[in-house]
């Protein structure tokens, strides 16, 4: 059976979630089970005759993170800046390797430096998800469209580098 595509943009770049609800676990025993496009972030359902590998159990995000090694720039809400690093990345959030601990529930501005030549992308507004010495978790909550865009593009590159490698070494 054909692994399932986003019906937003087409990527085969999906993942499968959690149920939310029951309505949900009713649709799953009819055969039609959640997904979450990992690049233009669309949730769908998708009918398979049989039923997909279920989400790991501890993990309960909808994106996959991805690991990376890029320069960012936090703001908190005392207009403090500090340069960290971001260390896994996905459309919903990232974790960020830092000196500065911030609460859970904190707002924050994360500007991310993806590559030297290529433009920064800006998050206008993340929460700070898990704070634990020297990282913490961010959740990403707004940006504008055009860094959406840039992000689903890095977010393209390492999706695509990471199929690559596993294809070449399996």
């Amino acid at each position: 059976m054909r692994d399932p595509h986003c019906p937003s943009c087409g990527t085969p770049f999906v993942r499968i979630l959690h149920d939310e609800g029951i309505l949900e676990r009713v649709l799953n025993r009819f055969g039609v089970f959640p997904f979450r496009c990992q690049l233009c972030t669309t949730r769908f359902r998708v009918f398979r005759s049989q039923a997909p590998a279920p989400p790991s159990a501890t993990d309960r995000r909808e994106y996959k993170r991805l690991p990376v090694s890029f320069r960012a720039n936090l703001l908190t809400e005392h207009a403090v800046q500090t340069t960290n690093r971001v260390t896994d990345i996905s459309m919903g959030g990232c974790t960020l390797e830092t000196a500065a601990t911030l609460p859970q529930g904190t707002f924050v501005e994360l500007v991310i430096k993806p590559a030297s030549d290529e433009e920064p992308i800006k998050i206008e507004t993340a929460m700070v998800c898990s704070s634990r010495p020297g990282s913490m978790g961010l959740s990403f909550l707004e940006m504008v469209t055009a860094d959406k865009n840039r992000l689903s593009q890095v977010i393209l590159s390492l999706l695509v580098g990471q199929s690559f490698h596993q294809n070449l070494f399996s």
